[in-house]
């Protein structure tokens, strides 16, 4: 490593980086440990109450993710202490939660002057009510964990609990699979997957999204120094912002009223679900879902949206820069697509009528590839601060096809 670099990377860390703690601090003492403990409380108990209160998560916490996420702040209530006075965390220095409290604190007790005020006087005053740098990251934050936590866990349970209703056809499944294979009837297996073909092709969609819903649920409730998975930068421009939430509820709402996707998982082509034409798709949309997965998988702990956590160079992240966003949208499209196979001497088959919806769809891909193009964007003008992945950029050069874009 170069002296360039290493001055980059101190530079970065010393005025970007939130996580980065000076070696030369002493260990956390009993009134910081204590300090951070509280502004926890108060921050992690406000967050469940918000949570709780607003109608968008309400309807979305069932029992069970309400269930976990309060068993989650008792075991912080209970634990955290114990880890904090045991190994006393030089990162307590930089708590995250004391710089929310502390800002919070310092807009509610300011008073101010109910006089006429002059122009150096309103910036002084304003002083009081815009957060620095640490504060915008620090509260950002909180956001993202809250935010995308709740979504991320009760998208998951809602998985689980379908998987669990459908035990009894997973069993009938296995059942006949291990008849097969048992009695060396090869042949049989031709038979097995006409038989249950549907079936293992929307579980297989289930499952992988659990995956991936697993990965990312893990990832926005933990930040850990041995897991090598703390937050470095929060994404926090307009931009940024607004082409990331509008990818997840409630704002997707917005995009699909503009954008009108007719994806579809079961889409059919020709309206036969025996189709050759639907089952190369039906394969073809399963292969770049699992590449979407290996992303996820990949990232492991340090996945989250918003974020800088590190930069991962892995398979598939050292073929193109972001292997998630073109195959979630490779999967779209191929479980679109099929829709346009239509029976074109059927009697009432329409060339105009076809001819724009195949235009409306198109736009429609258009713009949804669009929306991800430009999180894409956005998301690298965020990271590009980290020499990490200034370094990364020179070796992995195109961001979705490789030799291509």
């Amino acid at each position: 490593m170069d002296d360039d670099t290493i001055k980059e990377k101190e530079f970065f860390n010393q005025n970007y980086n939130i996580s980065y703690v000076d070696e030369s601090l002493p260990k956390a003492d009993n009134k910081i440990i204590l300090k951070h403990y509280i502004c926890s409380l108060l921050v992690y108990g406000t967050l469940l109450l918000l949570l709780y209160a607003n109608p968008f998560f309400k309807s979305m916490a069932n029992q069970e993710v309400k269930f976990i996420f309060n068993r989650l702040y008792l075991i912080y209530i209970c634990i955290a202490p114990i880890i904090y006075f045991y190994y006393r965390p030089k990162s307590l220095w930089i708590s995250h939660n004391i710089t929310i409290c502390e800002y919070v604190k310092r807009v509610f007790l300011h008073l101010p002057a109910f006089r006429p005020l002059s122009a150096e006087e309103i910036k002084d005053e304003l002083k009081h009510f815009v957060p620095g740098y640490t504060e915008r990251q620090s509260l950002m934050l909180i956001f993202i964990k809250a935010f995308f936590g709740i979504i991320m866990v009760s998208s998951l349970v809602g998985n689980i609990e379908v998987m669990f209703q459908r035990s009894d056809i997973y069993n009938n499944v296995l059942e006949s699979l291990i008849v097969t294979l048992g009695e060396f009837d090869f042949s049989g297996l031709k038979y097995f997957f006409s038989e249950y073909k549907n079936i293992l092709y929307n579980n297989a969609i289930l499952f992988l999204f659990s995956i991936d819903l697993t990965i990312f649920s893990f990832g926005y409730l933990t930040e850990l120094s041995f897991l090598k998975n703390k937050i470095r930068t929060v994404e926090t421009t307009p931009a940024g912002i607004f082409f990331c939430l509008i990818c997840y509820p409630p704002f997707i709402a917005i995009s699909n009223a503009f954008i009108r996707l007719p994806q579809n998982d079961n889409v059919l082509a020709f309206g036969d679900i025996n189709s050759p034409v639907t089952w190369c798709f039906r394969i073809a949309a399963i292969l770049f879902l699992v590449i979407y997965v290996c992303a996820s998988v990949a990232l492991g702990f340090k996945g989250s949206n918003l974020t800088n956590r590190g930069t991962v160079s892995c398979f598939p992240y050292n073929i193109v820069r972001h292997p998630a966003y073109i195959s979630k949208n490779i999967f779209w499209i191929l479980t679109t697509l099929p829709i346009l196979f239509v029976d074109f001497n059927g009697i009432d088959f329409s060339i105009k009528k076809y001819i724009i919806d195949a235009l409306l769809i198109l736009c429609a891909i258009c713009g949804c590839a669009g929306i991800y193009y430009m999180r894409a964007l956005t998301e690298e003008r965020h990271l590009i601060k980290d020499p990490e992945y200034q370094e990364y950029t020179k070796k992995v050069k195109y961001r979705f096809i490789p030799f291509v874009i």
